[in-house]
């Protein structure tokens, strides 16, 4: 047996703080030697691991938790002993895995995007890795990948994007030296391309337009060969149709000139349209707007709200593209979709649609 000895002090210590961490979380803590709290004002603390992030919510015990330094737990019976109780404490932190919180490096990166040599003794706010790590809730591993997803590359030790209308520029000055050179999409010299476009753009903005839309394939004799992806340049070449725009086209005549942008060999689809435009299937004609997923709001209850606010009914092939950014563990598209719509079926394609919950004002 144990019995529990209290001195004379406040054993109320609020300086010390309790986590509640399942097998899995203690191995990797013994392992790691560290875990990081990340979070500023205003912000709910995430605790993060090399790999992971874990939202803290804060529990509170109608039983005393003690803390009882040199404390062993044992089912051989033994002689009473004593220990000093050195703290007491009605609360304590559990953990859950969580989605990690990129949306914020999005624009923080946002501020400092390369515009063009000639601007860049004007951008402030450039970051290093370690700054992302104190302002982005989301471990290491995590914000790495969120870096590659935003096609950030990292120049003179600072995280730098490249700013939309200047990377469009830029893709569209190699996809017209394709044409005028008569190189393939499918065998693109990246050397001989970036060289003949320095006088225009920096080299390494022309190799990172290249490598954002395409892939190394080989080499050979000194010169490295890129692949561009079909799926990624018909994106990109809806979108900057798209974005030229400020109204909507009939999906026909938008076809049709997006098929006759496009590099020989290359054939649009809709399924290219997911997640960058809005194909109002409830309209006749059928038409197509700019709607990048970019540009919705991150909490689900303002996502919904605004999908909602902009077309009344979604069959669910359109709206999905605009929901998968929102999962996380333990939650899914159907969950989002159960918990903020209703269900009906087309009586003519049959189709599942979705329609608001809420009554659209």
């Amino acid at each position: 047996g144990i019995n529990a000895e209290y001195g004379d002090k406040n054993y109320g210590n609020y300086d010390i703080r309790l986590i509640e961490l399942n097998k899995e979380l203690v191995e990797l803590l013994r392992k790691e030697r560290e875990f990081v709290l990340r979070g500023e004002g205003g912000e709910d603390a995430v605790l993060c691991t090399s790999t992971q992030t874990f939202e803290v919510r804060e529990c509170t015990t109608s039983n005393s938790l003690l803390l009882v330094p040199g404390l062993g737990i044992t089912t051989e019976e033994r002689q009473p002993t004593v220990r000093h109780v050195t703290a007491t404490n009605f609360t304590y932190y559990e953990v859950k895995l969580c989605r990690a919180k990129l949306d914020k490096m999005r624009n923080l990166l946002k501020r400092s995007a390369f515009r063009g040599e000639e601007l860049e003794s004007s951008i402030e706010g450039r970051l290093t890795t370690k700054d992302l790590l104190g302002l982005i809730q989301a471990s290491e591993k995590e914000i790495r990948a969120g870096l590659d997803g935003l096609g950030a590359v990292e120049l003179d030790g600072y995280w730098r994007t490249v700013e939309t209308e200047y990377l469009t520029t830029v893709m569209s000055r190699v996809l017209m030296l394709l044409v005028e050179k008569e190189w393939s999409w499918e065998r693109v010299p990246l050397i001989s391309c970036c060289k003949t476009l320095e006088e225009l753009q920096p080299p390494f903005v022309s190799e990172l337009s290249l490598r954002l839309y395409g892939s190394q394939t080989d080499e050979e004799g000194g010169e490295v060969y890129m692949r561009l992806s079909e799926d990624k340049v018909c994106r990109f070449y809806a979108e900057y149709i798209l974005s030229s725009s400020a109204g909507m086209f009939h999906l026909d005549e938008f076809m049709e000139v997006w098929n006759d942008a496009l590099p020989e060999g290359m054939e649009p689809r809709r399924n290219h349209l997911r997640g960058i435009a809005l194909v109002s299937r409830n309209r006749a004609p059928v038409t197509v707007t700019h709607l990048p997923l970019s540009d919705l709001p991150v909490d689900p209850a303002s996502r919904f709200s605004y999908l909602f606010g902009r077309q009344e009914k979604w069959h669910q092939d359109d709206i999905i593209p605009y929901l998968e950014d929102l999962t996380g563990p333990g939650q899914t598209v159907n969950s989002l979709l159960l918990k903020h719509c209703r269900s009906s079926t087309d009586p003519v394609t049959k189709e599942k649609t979705y329609n608001s919950r809420q009554r659209q004002s």
